[in-house]
């Protein structure tokens, strides 16, 4: 059998779930959010910057040359407060999603994730995965899926959960981190800890393994790297380090690459560099997506002939389709 390795995006959550916004859906859902909460306009929230997330983003975190000192400030501020109401934005909606059945082509998929230890990229933060695996996985933890170790956030005060592992199953590295995960921002040293807050299957509620999960994470910060152009501040954490080193060698082994809702916008370089320079240059790439950009993208990047077109630009059955055909367990 191939080796083959998945590369998830937004667009695979919304596959699951319509709910599940793209990153073009962000800006107007985020911009909702900071109004019910009684906050002054952002920067730039009403020009047309705001319509593309990630240019806005970039805008207030990258100090324009051109504004002042105080107004550079008020940016930055603007930035924290749009980072948290990403993660409230995008914990709402999971939890509406949860409270729905998973469709079957996800527990079709994760299944066979699992059979066949596949390792699983993801750039987002949603644990819609996790949730679906845990129905699955009997005797084991949320965090064995991951690929370097989460702490929980209760083994602050000396509890500690733990499941048996998940040596021969998938393998999931969140390269973006995750809404379960806690830290203490994007200033803290490279070696700060980072914890996790727990989940529980599919179907069974978002709450917390830890009834004083709100006391033990009050002094730390969701550890989700957000969609700007400029994300080095939140790379510098020794654990997002790692998830990426451990990406980056999984494709140098990879002898198939399907990537599943994620268009590899060019703006995105950091991807399509990594991309670029680590994937087996012998391994064929399957996107599987709703649209064809994703095509195109990867041809900036990557010799033409390697490229299967069967699942690009398919709809909204894309993932589906490609499931149906291909994670067959009998086969």
């Amino acid at each position: 059998m191939a080796s083959s390795v998945y590369l998830l995006g937004s667009g695979f959550s919304r596959a699951i779930n319509e709910c599940m916004p793209t990153l073009a859906g962000l800006s107007d859902a985020i911009r909702s959010d900071l109004e019910s909460r009684g906050l002054p306009p952002l920067p730039g929230q009403d020009s047309p910057l705001a319509r593309d997330f990630e240019q806005w983003l970039s805008y207030l975190i990258e100090e324009p040359p051109w504004l002042s000192g105080g107004q550079r400030l008020r940016n930055r501020g603007a930035f924290s407060d749009v980072a948290e109401s990403l993660h409230s934005v995008l914990s709402a909606l999971q939890t509406r999603v949860l409270g729905d059945r998973p469709p079957a082509w996800l527990l079709q998929l994760v299944r066979y994730w699992q059979a066949t230890g596949t390792t699983v990229i993801t750039f987002n933060y949603d644990m819609l995965v996790e949730a679906v695996w845990l129905t699955t996985a009997a005797d084991h933890s949320w965090s064995d899926l991951y690929t370097v170790p989460i702490a929980p956030i209760a083994s602050r005060v000396g509890a500690v959960l733990s499941g048996e592992g998940n040596p021969d199953g998938m393998r999931l590295m969140k390269l973006h981190g995750s809404l379960n995960w806690r830290y203490s921002g994007p200033s803290s040293p490279a070696g700060d800890q980072v914890f996790d807050v727990g989940l529980r299957p599919w179907g069974q509620g978002t709450s917390t393994f830890y009834e004083d999960e709100e006391t033990l994470s009050a002094d730390k910060v969701p550890l989700i790297v957000p969609p700007a152009a400029i994300k080095s501040p939140y790379y510098v954490n020794n654990t997002i380090g790692a998830l990426w080193r451990q990406a980056a060698e999984a494709l140098r082994q990879a002898d198939e690459l399907v990537i599943m809702g994620f268009s590899l916008p060019p703006s995105d370089q950091i991807v399509s560099s990594m991309l670029a320079t680590e994937l087996n240059d012998q391994a064929v790439i399957v996107p599987v997506d709703f649209g064809k950009a994703v095509v195109d993208n990867l041809k900036r990047i990557v010799d033409e002939e390697r490229i299967v077109t069967d699942y690009a630009g398919r709809g909204n059955s894309a993932v589906s389709e490609w499931v149906e055909a291909r994670a067959n367990l009998a086969d």
